[in-house]
């Protein structure tokens, strides 16, 4: 149900958008004393939002404007959506609406609302603008959404590095870390979705991050960058502050992943379970391999956490008891996994720990079994 509410609610935002920006007589050329100003909006609870989003708004009073540009639109009514997401096609848009709606939307959610205006020369904004009518009125307006190379945030850094001398700051400690780091930072709360992105993601996010590509470190960054000899913004203003929420009790936790593990480990103490667990395993590996072949998500290639979810267990699984590949399958799985081991970072360690034990156990188990039956 409420995912119900929350694909009826984008509708009615992107109705509100689309015919708000009809009722602007989009100038071709900005006033002297129009201004603009990044958005950056917190972070909610919903999957889509855990990381925040970032806008640009032009005010112009004298051609009585006030629009905020908005490069986060998506349909949830594309066909396939979620194999377009996974895959690296689904297209994102550019749309824009009436700075007070926009507000009131990310109220209305309870969402942290700040606003930064910049100081940017009469022909600095004058570009800005052009660019951004020119992608309102072009295919330019449709893009691929990619994880860390092309989003909400990026497409504004794009814009504003193309006006000023030197580009926006990227080397402060907050923003000079592993992606894996940086993403893992906005999921302290919510487990199970940082196991699954920690799970799909593959070596990519194990880099040094060297770009502005989350709303947060824009808003860091324009704080500290320059427009020529000037500070690019000289405050950073508090349009809405969300309230604090009450939390109870959530069962999005390391510890009940670590419950579900040590259940599964009791249940191991049965072949028949055994093998059910090498069957998610080895579905989970192939599932992993698959994905950074078909996905154009960079992110999703090599992935190293197949040497784990490996998928020799699905062949594990169907080899005869008495056979001696068996135990040869039994043997590679094990290297892998010790492989694995041993590149695993500390950042995939602190997720992964009670998958990782629980991989340790059940084939240990499944190691005594073998010994038995080969005596």
């Amino acid at each position: 149900m409420k995912l119900i509410f929350n694909y009826m609610k984008q509708q009615i935002v992107m109705i509100i958008c689309c015919f708000s920006f009809l009722g602007y007589s989009q100038p071709q050329r900005l006033s002297e004393n129009a201004r603009m100003s990044v958005l950056t909006c917190g972070t909610s609870d919903e999957l889509y939002a855990l990381f925040g989003h970032t806008a640009l708004r032009v005010v112009d009073e004298q051609e009585q404007i006030d629009v905020v540009f908005n490069y986060g639109m998506f349909d949830f009514r594309t066909p396939n959506f979620y194999g377009k997401f996974v895959k690296g096609d689904l297209i994102y848009y550019l749309d824009a609406n009436r700075y007070t709606d926009f507000v009131e939307s990310y109220r209305e959610d309870n969402r942290s609302v700040y606003e930064q205006p910049l100081n940017l020369s009469v022909a600095q904004k004058q570009k800005i603008w052009d660019e951004v009518r020119r992608h309102m009125s072009s295919q330019e307006r449709y893009y691929q959404y990619k994880f860390i190379d092309n989003n909400c945030t990026t497409k504004v850094v794009d814009l504003l590095n193309e006006v000023l001398p030197v580009p926006l700051k990227t080397d402060f400690p907050e923003n000079e870390r592993f992606y894996r780091a940086i993403l893992n930072d906005y999921l302290e709360t919510h487990y199970f979705e940082k196991l699954g992105i920690n799970l799909i993601f593959g070596a990519k996010v194990d880099r040094i991050n060297n770009q502005l590509f989350l709303p947060d470190k824009l808003m860091h960054s324009i704080e500290i960058s320059k427009n020529g000899h000037e500070k690019l913004t000289d405050e950073t203003l508090t349009v809405f502050k969300a309230s604090p929420m009450k939390k109870g009790i959530t069962w999005n936790s390391i510890y009940t992943f670590s419950a579900i593990c040590f259940i599964i480990m009791v249940l191991s103490v049965f072949q028949s379970f055994r093998n059910s667990y090498f069957f998610v395993m080895g579905f989970l590996g192939v599932f992993f391999i698959g994905a950074g072949f078909y996905s154009f998500h960079q992110e999703l290639a090599l992935n190293n956490v197949v040497l784990m979810c490996n998928p020799l267990f699905l062949v594990y699984i169907f080899v005869k008891k008495e056979s001696k590949i068996k135990r040869i399958l039994y043997y590679s799985i094990v290297g892998l996994f010790v492989l694995y081991l041993s590149f695993v970072g500390l950042e995939k360690l602190k997720v992964f720990m009670p998958l990782i034990f629980l991989n340790i156990v059940v084939l240990f188990l499944e190691q005594r079994n073998l010994k038995r039956k080969f005596k």
